[in-house]
């Protein structure tokens, strides 16, 4: 039976991508309105008989080259253009999967009002990231698994997807002070049970259902801890209200449209009211702000003293807290103290090896001082710790060329594109993705491809600072220089961006000796 479901299924969503179904349904109701009008007029005017047959012949012949038309073209805001195929997954990605291999998807939502949508990806990504810290244990990342949170999917679909061996799935149910937690976990290849639990208790047992979860899935998978404690939220709260603050803040840090960010330092600022002691509530507080003040999407002096004092008070409450170090050297790369920010890396990265965040920020970090080699080094440890993440490679080819090295920034580049191809596959609406593999693509040659990808992330997200940006950086590589100004001038038109990584991004070289682009790079003050 399964020979012929998943292409079937797999035809239905191309029929959906390319729009046939909308089109087939808006020329069904135009026909049916013009033979309304034909069988009310023809005969009234004259026609002969036979003309209404012809209408009908017409409107077949008619329905079908429609909805032909649509299957090859796409009308978007540049006008007509052919539909591209889905994008070829890496071959990589059809490796068979390591037995130790585990996709976990977030929590269904069974609560009466459907509102803990927030928990219920906490409690998973709580989860996630437990078991991305064992050694041996390869966890597909959050963005690659929170991908399929609609259950549309089968796990045997899911797992050729992620190419993991295994799919932790569940539900929450929440009312007042008690919570009950299903989870199972499902083999990716056959799709039967390997282990399944119900937990009925108090809501301040959660810390305690995540650890019991995480412990069961390694053991399902014959992976040995060594010793190795799972600790989940290591620094509970003594108030679970406050904890419901900071899932909230968190679940909106990292939505894909940096529009949204400005509203998750209120959370942080709820939980923090209600447990000041909060050591993971000060560190959220600081990273959220460190995000925005990065982007400049809010100003230093109305927040940098603040990320500064959550930070700090964060490693008073918590100094083996590895995000505390995090969000400590965001605040202190902020604030122009570059020493103290490496010190604050590396100290992350000491506690915790295995953090992508570490890595990655600090390579950020790196790039904006003109540090290229170690902010490739960064990136590529970001990129170690999730392989199929392409965000880390993607700036990695950024640094590469920014240090002369071409041929490195191409090998980096063919190695980040094939998954950012495969997240757009997934999810067409991931702004991110296509915005990044928009300038991938550009490099390497495809130039049809990054324009097609640049402008549906453009359509998607229109005033999104990141994609405006990253278009302005396609377009330089494409040789429309007054189309990127264009969009630089729009990113930039709020006081947004980082000016160190604007100044030392290779991207935007062949623009810097134009009048208009230090025009508008001047307002960065």
């Amino acid at each position: 039976m399964g020979n012929w479901v998943e292409p079937l299924k797999h035809s239905f969503a191309e029929f959906r991508r390319r729009r046939v179904f909308r089109v087939a349904a808006a020329y069904v109701v135009a026909g049916w309105l013009l033979i309304q009008l034909g069988s009310a007029t023809f005969e009234p005017i004259g026609l002969p008989s036979w003309s209404m047959r012809l209408l009908l012949v017409v409107l077949v012949l008619g329905f079908v080259l429609a909805c032909a038309l649509a299957w090859v073209y796409d009308i978007g805001a540049n006008g007509i253009k052919r539909t591209a195929p889905l994008p070829q997954v890496s071959p990589a990605m059809a490796e068979p999967a390591p037995d130790a291999s585990v996709a976990i998807l977030p929590f269904a939502d069974l609560s009466e009002a459907h509102d803990q949508a927030y928990f219920c990806d906490g409690l998973a990504e709580e989860i996630l990231n437990a078991l991305a810290s064992i050694r041996g244990l390869r966890v597909a990342s959050r963005t690659s698994s929170f991908r399929f949170r609609d259950g549309g999917a089968d796990a045997r679909e899911i797992g050729r997807a992620l190419n993991v061996a295994a799919i932790m799935e569940g539900s929450v149910r929440k009312a007042g002070e008690r919570v009950r937690v299903t989870a199972q976990l499902i083999d990716a290849g056959n799709g039967y049970h390997l282990w399944s639990e119900n937990f009925d208790r108090k809501l301040e047992d959660i810390f305690a259902i995540q650890e019991e979860i995480a412990r069961n899935v390694a053991r399902a998978l014959r992976v040995s801890l060594k010793g190795k404690a799972i600790e989940i939220c290591s620094c509970a709260p003594r108030d679970m209200r406050a904890y419901e603050f900071y899932l909230r803040g968190r679940q909106i840090q990292s939505l894909k449209s940096s529009d949204n960010w400005t509203k998750a330092p209120e959370m942080f600022r709820h939980a923090i009211a209600l447990d000041p002691e909060f050591a993971q509530a000060q560190a959220g507080l600081a990273d959220s702000l460190a995000q925005l003040l990065i982007w400049r999407i809010i100003s230093p002096e109305d927040a940098l003293d603040e990320a500064l004092a959550a930070a700090k008070r964060a490693l008073e409450l918590a100094p083996q807290l590895a995000e505390a170090h995090v969000a400590r050297a965001n605040t202190l790369s902020l604030a122009g103290d570059n020493e103290g920010a490496v010190a604050a890396f590396q100290r992350a990265i000491e506690l915790d090896p295995e953090l992508y965040e570490a890595h990655y920020y600090f390579g950020r970090h790196c790039f904006a001082q003109g540090q290229h080699e170690r902010a490739i080094e960064e990136f590529e440890s970001a990129h170690r710790v999730r392989p199929e993440e392409f965000q880390a490679l993607s700036l990695a080819g950024n640094a590469a060329d920014s240090l002369g090295d071409k041929a490195r920034g191409d090998a980096l580049t063919r190695m980040a594109l094939p998954s950012a191809l495969a997240e757009i596959a997934a999810d067409p609406e991931n702004g991110r993705a296509l915005y990044l593999a928009a300038g991938m693509q550009v490099r390497l040659g495809d130039r049809e491809g990054s324009r097609r990808n640049i402008e549906a992330a453009l359509r998607l997200q229109p005033d999104d600072f990141g994609t405006l940006y990253n278009a302005a950086c396609t377009y330089t590589y494409l040789g429309d220089a007054e189309r990127a100004l264009d969009l630089l001038e729009r990113a930039l038109s709020a006081g947004h961006g980082f000016r160190d990584w604007i100044e030392h991004d290779p991207d935007l070289d062949s623009l810097r000796s134009l009048p208009r682009y230090r025009e508008i790079t001047a307002r960065l003050g």
